[in-house]
């Protein structure tokens, strides 16, 4: 969906707070940082990378305890 510098990108500029992948992509498609179509496909991707970037000692990602999925960067 977009790769991992360009996610990066979203969490830097917006570190005042985690985000939920929803949040993330609406950041995306606003900011043109992806052409995406339209669907559950892209929040489903991006969801994917999400979580498996958060795992493990060398992820680019870390997500918060909890419930909800709520992502920043390391």
């Amino acid at each position: 969906i977009v790769s991992p510098p360009g996610l990066s990108q979203v969490l830097e500029n917006y570190s005042d707070a985690p985000m939920t992948p929803k949040q993330i992509l609406q950041v995306i498609e606003a900011e043109g940082l992806k052409e995406m179509r339209s669907g559950t496909s892209p929040l489903a991707c991006l969801n994917a990378m999400l979580h498996s970037n958060s795992r493990g000692g060398e992820g680019l990602f870390y997500k918060l305890p909890g419930r909800i999925s709520l992502f920043t960067l390391k």
